[in-house]
């Protein structure tokens, strides 16, 4: 079965390494599409950072013609045992008023892990601003790995569609952002975005059937 993925990247460095690894470096191009190995096209989109872009991003890829939506960018961590550099696959994504279950997430974590990346899979917290100090404690108790600005609200865009959502970390409570070291963790945290790229185009083509229908909205 042929399939077309959608990849919302909402930095531009997140939507350069996401080019880069499917072979196309264009960065003055908003969309790439590639044939090769995986999926039979891979388009990525740049949707702003934070949620009001990517609010009105979601609202213009709702009539998009895709089959997969895949969310990927880095994150910052939650849980003490989380490390810079750990890749984040959401099985669920808690927004506001909202928490939706990804149901691909167990065949995307299952690749990446073959890969030999580090990979964990659990929530994803999206919220309206940087959090710190006791508020990133505060979600962490929740049980939650990664917080970001923007996947809960681009993942309206995937409507009855499979979603599906990765984060590289940078950030950690023992490393917080603002403080020595941020620019090297974030530049190998797009590095390793970009080797996930070339996962995702793998996955893309071989989806189960089973998830065509992934994303659920539950109470």
């Amino acid at each position: 079965m042929s399939t077309r993925m959608l990849i919302c990247a909402p930095m531009r460095l997140e939507a350069s390494a996401l080019r880069s690894a499917a072979g196309n470096s264009a960065s003055g191009q908003e969309t790439m599409r590639t044939t090769g190995l995986g999926a039979d096209s891979v388009t990525v989109r740049r949707t702003g950072y934070g949620p009001s872009r990517s609010a009105r991003s979601a609202v213009r890829l709702l009539a998009a013609d895709f089959d997969v939506l895949v969310v990927a960018g880095l994150a910052g961590g939650l849980s003490p045992d989380v490390r810079s550099g750990d890749v984040i696959v959401a099985d669920e994504l808690r927004g506001h008023r909202e928490v939706l279950r990804c149901q691909a997430s167990d065949s995307l974590a299952a690749e990446l892990v073959r890969s030999g990346f580090p990979v964990r899979c659990g929530p994803i917290v999206t919220t309206d601003a940087l959090v710190h100090g006791q508020r990133r404690a505060d979600l962490a108790a929740t049980g939650a790995l990664a917080v970001d600005l923007e996947s809960a609200v681009l993942a309206q865009a995937a409507g009855h569609r499979p979603l599906a959502v990765v984060r590289v970390v940078v950030d950690t409570p023992q490393h917080p952002l603002l403080r020595p070291g941020t620019v090297r963790r974030a530049m190998s945290g797009l590095a390793r975005l970009h080797a996930v790229g070339s996962c995702l185009r793998r996955w893309g083509r071989h989806i189960p059937p089973e998830v065509r229908t992934t994303c659920e909205e539950a109470l």
